[in-house]
């Protein structure tokens, strides 16, 4: 790997990364990268492997955390469904309304799932659930979602940290 290729896929790793807290898909555009790089005549494809695998966990972890946690505070299917598409919307809407980068996307995500969970679980069920739980759905959902970000987020920087590493190593150390 030349060195200006070097620099640009570390730049487009650190952006690729950037993306993960919006809800965008980081994880996978650097395991995509790593692909493009591999292709070759002396492809290492331990980076894509390694990459790819981190990609696919951060995402088990985002989505089976998040439903997990709702799930286990007594959500429905629907209660469930809700606080994923709440965290999608909510993190899109309050990326636009909380200037503080990445804050707004966390708060918006966490509040999202929360509204959706109540929401879905007070008009898509026939159950009469009370207020008081209710709120404990809308909690644990909006506590899994921000815990399934957090993973997510943790692999995609372990995922551009190694990157770096690679490029570093491919491009100076020959």
């Amino acid at each position: 790997m030349d060195i200006a290729l070097a620099i640009f896929s570390i730049v487009w790793v650190w952006i690729c990364f950037l993306m993960i807290p919006f809800g965008l898909p980081g994880n996978w555009l650097m395991a995509a990268s790593a692909l493009l790089a591999a292709y070759g005549e002396e492809a290492n494809y331990t980076p894509l492997i390694l990459l790819l695998g981190a990609a696919i966990i951060a995402e088990l972890f985002e989505a089976l955390i998040g439903s997990k946690m709702a799930h286990s505070a007594g959500a429905s299917k629907a209660g469930m469904i809700g606080s994923f598409i709440g965290a999608l919307l909510g993190g899109l809407f309050l990326t636009f309304l909380v200037p503080i980068p990445v804050i707004g996307t966390l708060i918006g995500a966490g509040l999202g799932a929360f509204i959706g969970a109540v929401l879905f679980e007070t008009l898509l069920t026939e159950r009469n659930a009370d207020s008081k739980s209710l709120a404990h759905i809308g909690v644990a959902a909006a506590i899994g979602v921000l815990f399934g970000r957090l993973m997510k987020v943790t692999f995609g920087a372990a995922g551009a940290i190694y990157w770096t590493i690679v490029a570093i190593d491919a491009s100076f150390y020959k």
